[in-house]
């Protein structure tokens, strides 16, 4: 077998480009892409998973390494990784956005904390359901799950087969708006139940103007707010499964756009 140039630079891409993709999607995944995970952690996971594909990877397109058109089929990579990690760690922000929701409603809407997984302030509440969605994450394999999209996507979305243009991002929007559902989903029976509870308070007080609304409210709403918390948790599986088979199933749609 010759080796020239060309071969070289085409076992480079096909070692560089998956390289990419996975990094930029374990980056912007949940669990992995956490804070609390060691830097060198999230590199040795992306290049073991890229070792472990590059052998069963379709050749890639022949450009030079260091021209043009390499830097900007690393950044189309780049890019769709962080698209796909990015679509599942927006399950776990409707899981925060509903705690926010329910946190507010029973008076501890300032009871925050820094998140170490996502570095940002969150309430007491948002960061528990955070924890719980991220142990049914691990416990329904949805970790390994994600790696084996990760793998899919190269057959799905060959390296240099498509430009990730409005069309994939456009998927990436839709999957907002499910987000929202989704934490709606979670947190409106609780939502209901508080506002039926500040609904009593505000008749209470209109009955008894001399009582004081802030002494009998605050810890009425709070302990309710503890009732309907217990309701909820188990409501979440279902909802996280949900969330997640909806969540893959963008992850699909999304890779399909490479055929247009």
């Amino acid at each position: 077998m010759l080796i020239d140039d060309a071969l070289i630079s085409s076992w480079i891409l096909s070692a560089w480009l998956p390289f990419v993709r996975i990094g930029g999607a374990v980056m912007a995944a949940p669990l992995f892409g956490s804070s609390n995970v060691p830097a060198r952690v999230r590199l040795s996971i992306t290049v073991l998973t890229a070792l472990l594909l590059v052998p069963v990877l379709p050749p890639a397109p022949a450009v030079n390494p260091l021209s043009l058109a390499a830097l900007l089929l690393a950044i189309n990579e780049l890019l769709l990784g962080l698209c796909i990690g990015f679509l599942i760690q927006l399950v776990f922000e409707a899981v925060v956005f509903a705690g926010q929701v329910i946190a507010m409603g029973m008076g501890l809407g300032f009871a925050v904390m820094v998140d170490p997984l996502r570095g940002v302030s969150v309430p007491v509440l948002s960061q528990y359901l955070l924890l719980i969605a991220l142990l049914l994450f691990v416990a329904m394999g949805g970790h390994l799950e994600f790696l084996r999209v990760i793998a899919g996507s190269f057959e799905r979305w060959p390296i240099g087969a498509a430009v990730v243009g409005p069309e994939a991002l456009g998927v990436v929007i839709d999957w907002g708006a499910d987000m929202l559902r989704g934490a709606l989903q979670i947190a409106l029976p609780a939502v209901v139940a508080l506002q039926l509870v500040q609904l009593s308070v505000g008749v209470i007080s209109r009955a008894a103007p001399t009582l004081n609304l802030f002494a009998v409210g605050f810890p009425i709403a709070m302990l309710m707010g503890y009732v309907v918390i217990e309701q909820v948790l188990p409501a979440m599986l279902p909802a996280l499964e949900t969330l997640f088979s909806s969540v893959f199933a963008a992850i699909a749609r999304l890779l399909e756009t490479a055929h247009g």
